[in-house]
C-alpha cells in the first residue's frame, strides 16, 4: 500500500512539475511576443519565432517566410531578426541596420509585455484572492475586541506602519516587531492587580494581560487607528513571558477574532494593480542589493530547474498559490531581462544606447564575444545555483 501511494504521490508532483513548465513557457511566450509585436509593428524582418531551445518538434512556415517553432527544451526561447548577429550592411532589412531607436523600442517590448501581464496577473490575484491585507470575518461576543472591532474592518497596518511585502511587513511581522518593541517587560505598576494569575506545570506564576496593540484599519471606507487589545503574559518579575505568535490560524488567540485575507472590489484591483506590480518590480531590486551586500545566501537565487521546482511545491501546497507566482514571476523576468547582463535584453540596449550616441556601432565581433562568453558564464552560474539549490 505504502509503495502504491508513494508512486501516486509521484504521479501528483509530476503533474504540478508540468504546470510549472506550462507557467514558464507562458512566461517566455509573452515576453518573447513582446520583441515579436514591437518588431512587426516597425516593420522588422523576423526569420523565426520559438518557444523553447533544441530541437523542433512542431514547425509552421508563414507566406512571408517566417517560422513559428515549439522547441524539445522549454527553459527559454527567441525572437530571431534577420542578422541580428552580423554586421548587416549588405542587408538593408537586417536588425542592425534599422534605426536605434527602433532596436531600442524592440529590445525593451520583451520586458515591458513581462511587465503588462505582470499587471494584469496582479489584478487577477487582488480581486481573487487578495494578498497582504487582512480583513475580519467573525467577532464573537467573548473576543476581547467585543465591541472595538467589527467585521469587515481592513487592517492596513500596526501603529502607523502600513503592511507592505516589499520589505516583508506583513500583518504577522508588524504585530511581532509591536509586541517587542513595547511589551518586553510589563510598564504598569501592579502586574497582580492588572493581569490574571495562573500557574504553569513547575508552579510557576504568570499573569495574562491584556495591552493596547494600535492598528490602522478601514472601516466603511474611513481610515483609522484603532485601540484593540492584545493578550500578554507576562513572568512573575514583569518580563515577557510568551504570547500567542500570530498567524492565520491563530489570530483569535491574538486579537480574540477571526481573519481572512482581503480580496479587493473589481475597481480597487484596478487601481491597485499597476502599483502592486511596480511594488514587485522594486522588491526584485531590493532582493538584488542584498545579495550583492551579502545580506541575502546564494542560496536566495534560483535556476529554472529550482524555478519549476518551486512553482510546483507552493501550487501542490495550495493551487491558489500560482496566483501569487505569476505576478512575481512576470515581474522579475521584466526586471532580470533590462539588466546589463551579458545574454539578456539589457545587454543588448547598452550598445545601442552607446552607437546611438557616438554615431558609429560597436564592432559586432567585439559584441558578440562578450555575449558569449557572458552567456556560457551565466548558463554555469545558473547550473551552479541549481545545483547548490539541492545539495545543501
Amino acid at each position: 500500500m505504502s509503495c502504491l501511494l508513494s508512486f501516486s504521490s509521484a504521479l501528483t508532483y509530476i503533474g504540478y512539475i508540468a504546470i510549472a513548465i506550462v507557467v514558464l513557457l507562458l512566461m517566455v511566450l509573452i515576453h518573447e511576443l513582446g520583441h515579436y509585436t514591437a518588431g512587426k509593428i516597425l516593420k522588422f524582418k523576423i526569420n523565426e519565432f520559438s518557444v523553447g531551445f533544441g530541437p523542433k518538434i512542431l514547425q509552421k512556415t508563414k507566406k512571408n517566410g517566417e517560422v513559428i517553432s515549439l522547441r524539445a527544451f522549454p527553459l527559454g526561447g527567441y525572437c530571431a531578426f534577420e542578422g541580428e548577429d552580423e554586421e548587416g550592411k549588405e542587408n538593408p532589412l537586417a536588425f542592425n541596420n534599422q534605426k536605434p531607436w527602433k532596436r531600442l523600442i524592440v529590445l525593451f517590448s520583451g520586458a515591458f509585455f513581462n511587465f503588462l501581464s505582470a499587471i494584469i496577473f496582479s489584478f487577477i490575484l487582488l480581486l481573487a484572492n487578495g494578498y497582504d491585507l487582512v480583513q475580519v470575518k467573525t467577532v464573537p461576543e467573548q473576543s476581547i475586541n467585543y465591541n472595538i472591532m467589527q467585521t469587515g474592518d481592513v487592517i492596513y497596518g500596526v501603529n502607523n506602519k502600513n503592511i507592505d511585502f516589499v520589505n516583508d511587513d506583513y500583518i504577522t511581522t508588524l504585530i511581532t516587531d509591536y509586541v517587542m518593541n513595547n511589551f518586553k517587560t510589563y510598564s504598569g505598576e501592579n502586574l497582580l492587580e492588572a493581569g490574571e494569575p495562573f500557574e504553569d506545570e513547575n508552579n510557576e506564576t504568570f499573569y495574562l494581560v491584556q495591552e493596547i496593540l494600535p492598528l490602522n484599519i478601514k472601516r466603511n471606507g474611513k481610515t483609522q487607528l484603532l485601540e484593540c487589545k492584545i493578550n500578554i503574559i507576562y513572568a512573575s518579575d514583569g518580563s515577557l513571558a510568551s504570547w500567542p505568535a500570530p498567524g492565520y490560524e491563530t489570530m483569535n488567540d491574538v486579537f480574540g477574532v477571526q481573519i481572512h485575507t482581503y480580496k479587493y472590489s473589481f475597481f480597487e484591483a484596478l487601481a491597485q494593480a499597476v502599483p502592486f506590480t511596480f511594488k514587485w518590480a522594486w522588491k526584485v531590486l531590493v532582493v538584488l542589493f542584498q545579495l550583492i551586500t551579502g545580506k541575502l545566501s546564494i542560496k536566495a537565487l534560483g535556476g529554472p530547474v529550482t524555478t519549476i521546482n518551486m512553482i510546483a511545491s507552493a501550487t501542490q501546497t495550495n493551487f491558489v498559490n500560482i496566483l501569487v507566482l505569476l505576478p512575481a514571476i512576470a515581474a522579475n523576468l521584466a526586471v532580470f531581462n533590462l539588466l546589463p547582463i551579458p545574454a539578456l535584453d539589457g545587454f543588448q540596449m547598452v550598445f545601442v544606447a552607446i552607437e546611438w550616441i557616438r554615431k558609429k556601432p560597436v564592432k559586432r565581433s567585439v559584441i558578440n564575444a562578450i555575449n558569449n562568453i557572458g552567456l556560457l558564464l551565466l548558463l554555469g552560474f545558473v547550473i551552479i545555483v541549481d545545483i547548490l539549490q539541492f545539495a545543501l
